[in-house]
């Protein structure tokens, strides 16, 4: 039988067991992490949208859904329930959340990280803004280890959040010269990383 005491909490499972459950006590059929652990598999796989990702999981709801803490439930949920929790969930707390296991998993093989501010092509919609993000990505394995939207305009905002996530212990943070702000610099100093401007920048 699934113990939920027995998952690694250093394992994304484990660290999405971090997370506020949005719902009623009543309503919690489906464990929170499981929930966000299948629609992580199915993106994985290559799934983009919700309902892709749900399609994913339902086809191989024999196979994973005992391990993913669902071992008293004999069939997947339904696509809103899985609308319906993901509205509700904390999407600044998952983000910190995939960060966190992201640079602690991925990022430990890295020596230097590089944190870089962008507009997304193809995201502009009519009357809306175009989406922007600040991205850490390490150098060496050349692979993104947590992204932060930008909100009203405020990257450094943006910077400030994604680096509370991101271990900097003895790596050396390149970045672009409009992200380096006296307080972008004393966080990645504080958590005992070393910053610079990113070459081609003034």
């Amino acid at each position: 039988m699934w113990d939920w005491d027995e998952v690694d909490p250093r394992s994304l499972l484990g660290r999405l067991r971090s997370l506020p459950d949005p719902r009623r006590r009543q309503a919690r059929v489906y464990p929170l992490p499981g929930l966000i652990a299948m629609l992580v598999l199915a993106a994985a796989a290559g799934e983009s949208s919700l309902r892709g990702m749900w399609l994913w999981a339902v086809d191989r709801w024999d196979t994973i859904g005992d391990r993913l803490g669902f071992w008293d439930v004999g069939r997947a949920p339904a696509l809103g329930t899985v609308w319906k929790v993901m509205g509700k969930t904390d999407l600044g707390k998952l983000e910190t959340v995939f960060a966190e296991w992201s640079c602690q998993e991925l990022g430990a093989e890295e020596d230097a990280v590089a944190m870089d501010g962008k507009t997304l092509c193809g995201s502009k919609r009519h009357g809306e803004t175009a989406l922007q993000v600040v991205t850490v990505a390490g150098q060496d394995l050349k692979r993104v280890l947590a992204q932060s939207q930008v909100q009203k305009g405020d990257w450094v905002a943006a910077a400030l959040d994604i680096l509370s996530a991101v271990p900097l212990e003895g790596k050396v943070v390149t970045m672009d010269a409009g992200l380096l702000h006296r307080s972008v610099a004393q966080t990645v100093v504080k958590k005992g990383g070393l910053s610079r401007v990113s070459e081609g920048e003034s």
